[in-house]
């Protein structure tokens, strides 16, 4: 059962919808900003021991002399950090020209470990968010859900550049990853419910995410001071917030829910707006009838929902496995080009500037017969595959003094595959499955993106013992999933599916709408006899 015939007659992709639309994904916006910034905010900046006492260093390390900016002189070992157990013998001073949470609490030697963890928990958060999420949003609406969530990111946030201790900040860090996993989940599904079939190619690939990362150097270039830059994604979550007030709860996830009146006030509404006639709304109440008769008594759909039968499960598990894939390559990848020599600001710039075209080029194939979503996820994934194979290859074979460069090049090659199969292969999940288990479906795959990039920091560590090691495996989870998508439905072209009900004679065309619905009315008529 779907609604796509109602979406052409209010407007398709109006300009209402686009207002509506652009409130929607511009909350990914405060959330890229803080999903990165731990790159920023936990930078390490130079330092050094002040006036360390010559008798406390260890006689295995070698101690120099060097001058600062002011040309004053200090001592530092090779290793910088002294003493053993938990214990530093030397005063360090740091370079105060980048403010961040390293030099203001001090988290080198000895307290290495408290950044890693703090971005660690920062992920945790983005994991449960997610998994919250995926629930919540089909349960008490997609509205509602977004804006709690970006509320509470806010509060977060505002929080965090007040905070007088890591320990705190390390809180709200996880709080602000549990609100940006959960606005990720929930936006993109939310979005594309209240456009036509043929533009929820371009919503998947407009490159929201992939537009605000390269901003990010540029606000931390300008302003070094890390609560600064808290303060200034507050200012900027605010207005978001906002959207509250404008966007409307999701027609579709109204009618699955037998809300047909406000249901159909939001349908009129959005005609109204696009000058649009009033629209006829008696899909409205098929849909409602057909999802009663599934679902006779409004149970809430849960995750073992996900399981309901083998076409579902057989979807959600390579659903899953793709996140998964795509998200170990993704952070695979992106943390071996992080690790270029050279400008840091540069670097990362570059690095979130090559998902903008790869974004835009999914455009292309997603929406052609030829290719439609398979084969471009597909494609895709060939040439990360092949990018890697490359990355291999140049590894074991390419001279000392060029091997960097060419692995360079064949990891960004793999990068820029990896932003275009993930592009297609959001739109690709959010079209599996129903209206009813669609935020449960596409939460479900937020969550194993997640598990990805905690298994990808893993996988990265191998790098260690072979530099190719990482490729190798990048190859083999790449050939896998490139088999497992082309084993999907393809979804181009095909409408919205609201309910569980997978008997095709239920997919009517508008004009077949009020035949279908006369049974349905004939015990009214024989009443009112």
């Amino acid at each position: 059962m779907h609604l796509d015939e109602l979406m052409v007659d209010i407007g398709d992709f109006g300009w209402y919808q686009i207002v509506i639309v652009a409130c929607i994904l511009s909350t990914i916006i405060p959330v890229a900003f803080t999903m990165l910034e731990m790159a920023f905010t936990g930078f390490i900046p130079d330092w050094w021991c002040d006036s360390m006492p010559t008798s406390d260093i260890a006689s295995n390390q070698t101690t120099y002399l060097v001058t600062n900016s002011n040309m004053s002189i200090h001592s530092i070992s090779l290793n910088q950090c002294y003493g053993t157990g938990n214990t530093t013998v030397c005063k360090r001073e740091f370079d105060m020209s980048k403010r961040t949470i390293v030099n203001e609490w001090d988290l080198v030697c000895e307290n290495r470990w408290i950044s890693f963890t703090i971005t660690t928990v920062q992920m945790a958060g983005a994991l449960v968010g997610a998994t919250i999420v995926s629930y919540t949003g089909d349960r008490f609406g997609r509205r509602k859900t977004l804006y709690v969530v970006q509320l509470l990111h806010l509060i977060f946030l505002g929080i965090c550049a007040a905070s007088q201790s890591w320990h705190l900040f390390t809180a709200m860090r996880f709080g602000i990853g549990l609100s940006a996993g959960a606005t990720i989940v929930v936006s993109f599904p939310a979005s594309i419910e209240f456009v036509g079939k043929k533009w929820r190619a371009l919503l998947g690939a407009f490159p929201v995410w992939a537009g605000t990362a390269p901003f990010l150097p540029l606000i931390t270039w300008l302003l070094p001071y890390w609560r600064h830059f808290e303060i200034i994604v507050c200012i900027i979550s605010f207005p978001i917030c906002l959207g509250f007030f404008i966007v409307p709860e999701s027609i579709r996830w109204l009618t699955v829910k037998g809300k047909l009146k406000e249901a159909t006030a939001v349908a009129c509404k959005i005609a109204n707006k696009n000058k649009k006639p009033e629209p006829n709304t008696d899909i409205l109440e098929l849909v409602a009838e057909d999802e009663r008769r599934i679902n006779k008594t409004y149970l809430n759909y849960t995750h073992l929902d996900l399981f309901r039968d083998k076409r579902i499960t057989l979807i959600t598990l390579r659903v899953w496995y793709s996140w998964f894939t795509s998200s170990v390559c993704y952070w695979c990848l992106i943390l071996g080009v992080q690790s270029m020599s050279g400008n840091f600001y540069l670097n990362f710039f570059l690095v979130s500037v090559v998902d903008i075209p790869a974004s835009l080029l999914v455009l292309l194939f997603v929406n052609r017969k030829r290719f439609g979503r398979r084969w471009s996820i597909a494609m895709g994934n060939m040439g990360v595959t092949l990018g890697a194979l490359g990355a291999i290859i140049a590894s074991l074979t390419a001279p000392p003094e060029h091997k960097a460069y060419y692995v360079s090049i064949c990891a960004m090659i793999s990068q820029f595959c990896t932003a275009c199969g993930w592009s297609s292969m959001c739109v690709f999940t959010a079209e599996l499955y129903p209206t009813v288990i669609r935020n449960l479906g596409y939460g479900c795959a937020g969550t194993w993106s997640r598990i990805g990039g905690v298994f990808a920091s893993q996988v990265i560590s191998l790098a260690v013992k072979g530099g190719y090691v990482p490729y190798v495996i990048i190859c083999i989870l790449m050939a896998i999933d490139t088999c497992s998508i082309l084993t999907l439905p393809e979804t181009r072209g095909e409408a919205l599916e609201d309910t569980l009900n997978t008997e095709k004679k239920f997919n009517l065309p508008l004009s077949e709408f009020n035949e279908a619905l006369q049974p349905m009315k004939e015990p009214e008529k024989n009443q009112n006899v």
